[in-house]
């Protein structure tokens, strides 16, 4: 088995945000505002290879270098991570919210798994 990746997103709920989350919106009816809330984005399972890429584009050097795993957003290769979408369409969601949740003031952890 390859190494895989994530991201786990953890911030403030708004309301504006409710269209990039996984939940259907009635499932935030009842969240208040600034309440902190996870996502998990990307979900790579492809294996070690892509899971390198997608590393590097968040600014990760070593996937297996745990201090590197709270993730600065200011060092991601946002159009890297465009052209990431574009080359693996399944990853295009992700990117987007990604950018809505940065935007947000989310914070970001990378989590190799395998």
């Amino acid at each position: 088995m390859g190494m895989c990746a994530e991201i786990i997103a953890v911030g403030p709920f708004k309301r504006a945000i409710v269209p990039h989350l996984e939940y259907r919106p009635e499932a935030y009816i009842s969240t208040r505002e600034g309440a902190y809330i996870t996502e998990v984005l990307f979900g790579i399972i492809e294996g070690s290879s892509l899971g390198r890429e997608f590393s590097t584009l968040l600014g990760v050097t070593d996937p297996w270098d745990f201090n590197q795993h709270r993730l600065d957003s200011s060092r991601f290769d946002i159009d890297g991570l465009r052209r990431f979408a574009d080359t693996y369409p399944d990853y295009r969601r992700s990117v987007d919210v990604l950018m809505a949740l940065r935007d947000a003031g989310f914070e970001f952890h990378f989590r190799p798994n395998g």
